[in-house]
């Protein structure tokens, strides 16, 4: 068995959406930094010379784009229980396996490996015997075995259909194992326990959690196994602070330098320059932008890190209700005719402040991705900007130019409207345009509309839409989660909610269902496995449901005065993203500038 994972699982930004999307408690919305007294917009600066009430060259101060709203709870399991993205599934919670995009590589952590038997059946899990919680209690396979029953025996708790629908009985023979009886062969179940961008399953200690109502539990301060515990929250303040742990389980491998890490809600984007410049944060939020940056360091700012070789793990597409009530939008033929009217070219090197290439094929063009990309398939099914070739299926599907310009079908007039949760002028409300734009040139009535994240999501998930700007996500370890998206057995009607493992796209195309269905009990790992995922790549693009764009990049930013070691693009050697749970082994890679 190896537990090297040359595939990807889940998935955000879109960071704030993927957040959204990916949420399951806590809130993002957007903020400042507010002075304790009477909650004005005005900026405190701490007598560390800091934002932050604790010495400045002792603390690693990060951003978030999203206004921290919840501050006495950390419970993972119920909705607005925690803020999970201000550093508690960060620094704080710790999972058993990381997987690391930038690399490629799994790193075993709170567990050593994981096995199937030969039906994939059962999977046996071996805990690492050196981690304990931070209070001192050993971390065992009872806390497994009592984190997936009390999801198993509460529906109402997040992540609890995960378990109720795979799971037949979970044991803890020993201390260190653990042992997952399936209902069913699944050769995937193990992802559940892998942090691929920030979500995997949170396992909370059995000793304090069994005498709680899971319901009710606020559990502050959080029992978890990271390197830092929770020192104090500032809720006027938008604030978290974590202290190093003295008593860390795993200070031979990993001991970060920084005593304290700040999360806080970022102020405006003018404030946080300056502040960067002052030297008073060191990883500013994703509103921080490369034109910003860029002008910081073009102005001489020489403690300035710009990391611009992470793409963001899922590709812009356009998603297309395939629904048959649709008409037109559920024939292929037509999503490749919207496929022709979209410039990636221009798109890639004109929209994203940073210039980004086309997408080919439906994922991140990471290296530990190519095992799924077969270039001869994909040559076959070219992205070409082709206005003629759209016009001509167009035409084949029988469809009417009008005198005045407008096409019609069956005498019905064409219009469609390009739904987003961007605003005028992000990058997916862009090409959403362009597209209406090229679908009025060929005579097809087209708008784009921005909804607030909330109602396009509903919206979304509803089925009521006609196109998307989206993202495509679903693949982070490898495609079958992606594909399966697109199984008949998944689709739900227009009206129901599609949120959970659905066929948002209510795509029913038998062939793409019949070769996505064929991986949900294949090893991805067996050599066996590449003809059935070539033959689904195909199928895929045959019916085109969800149509890649371009790759996603972005600049991300850190200051170099207190602290060095942040992932560049000559040394890429981690996600370098704050808000994702690897960003632990980013703080432990850290090492002092002695700045005073």
């Amino acid at each position: 068995m190896s537990i090297s994972l040359n595939q990807k699982e889940t998935s955000i930004t879109r960071r704030q959406a993927l957040q959204l999307v990916l949420l399951t408690s806590g809130s993002v919305v957007a903020g400042d930094w507010l002075a304790a007294c009477g909650g004005s917009n005005t900026r405190t600066t701490q007598q560390s010379g800091g934002v932050a009430p604790t010495p400045r060259n002792q603390t690693v101060i990060i951003d978030g784009a999203g206004q921290f709203s919840v501050f006495d709870s950390f419970n993972p399991f119920i909705p607005n229980g925690e803020q999970y993205d201000g550093g508690l599934t960060q620094v704080c919670s710790e999972f058993l396996f990381y997987y690391n995009l930038a690399t490629g590589e799994t790193k075993p952590w709170l567990a050593k490996e994981w096995k199937y038997n030969a039906d994939n059946t059962e999977l046996t899990i071996t805990l690492n015997p050196k981690v304990h919680w931070n209070d001192g209690v050993p971390f065992t396979a009872k806390d497994i075995k009592f984190t997936i029953e009390m999801l198993m025996g509460n529906s109402a708790l997040a992540g609890s259909d995960t378990y109720r629908q795979a799971v037949k009985t979970v044991a803890a023979p020993d201390d260190h194992t653990v042992v997952f009886s399936l209902k069913q062969g699944n050769p995937r179940f193990h992802y559940n326990f892998v942090c691929g961008i920030i979500w995997a399953q949170r396992i909370v200690p059995a000793h304090i959690w069994s005498k709680q109502d899971p319901l009710k539990f606020k559990d502050n301060p959080p029992v978890r196994t990271g390197p830092y515990k929770l020192d104090r929250t500032y809720p006027s303040q938008f604030m978290f602070i974590w202290k190093k742990d003295p008593n860390y389980w795993n200070k031979d491998e990993l001991d970060p330098k920084p005593e304290y890490v700040v999360y806080r809600t970022a102020p405006a984007a003018d404030s946080e320059v300056e502040e960067f410049k002052r030297a008073q944060i060191d990883v500013p939020a994703n509103s921080f932008d490369y034109t910003h940056a860029l002008a910081i360091k073009n102005s001489g700012y020489k403690n300035m890190v710009i990391s611009t070789k992470f793409r963001d793990p899922d590709p812009r597409a356009i998603a297309i209700n395939c629904d048959p009530s649709k008409g037109l939008l559920s024939d292929p033929r037509m999503h490749w005719a919207i496929s022709y009217l979209i410039n990636r070219q221009q798109i890639g090197e004109s929209v994203w402040p940073i210039a980004t290439p086309p997408a080919q094929f439906p994922w991140a063009d990471y290296q530990s991705n190519a095992k799924w990309s077969d270039k001869a398939i994909a040559a076959k099914y070219q992205f070409t900007y082709n206005p003629q070739k759209a016009i001509e299926l167009l035409n084949e599907m029988g469809t009417v130019l009008g005198s005045d310009g407008k096409r019609t079908y069956k005498g019905q007039p064409l219009h469609y409207e390009i739904s987003t949760s961007s605003k005028v002028g992000d990058p997916e409300y862009i090409y959403g345009q362009k597209l209406a734009e090229e679908l009025n040139k060929v005579g097809i009535d087209a708008t784009v509309r921005a909804y607030s994240g909330a109602v396009w999501y509903d919206r979304l998930y509803r089925g009521n839409f006609d196109l998307a700007t989206w993202w495509i996500n679903g693949g982070v370890l490898d495609p079958s989660t992606l594909y399966a998206y697109f199984e008949i057995r998944n689709t739900k009607p227009i009206g129901q909610d599609a949120s959970s493992g659905g066929n948002i796209f209510r795509a029913k195309y038998q062939e793409l269902s019949d070769a996505a269905g064929k991986l949900d009990t294949i090893d991805p790992n067996s050599p066996n496995s590449v003809a059935e995922f070539n033959q689904t790549l195909e199928a895929y693009y045959k019916y085109l449901p969800f149509i890649p764009i371009c790759q996603a990049t972005y600049a991300t930013v850190f200051n170099s005065t207190y602290w060095v070691g942040w992932p560049t693009d000559e040394n890429l050697y981690q996600v370098p993203s704050s808000w994702w749970g690897q960003f632990l082994f980013v703080l432990g890679s850290l090492k002092p500038t002695g700045q005073a």
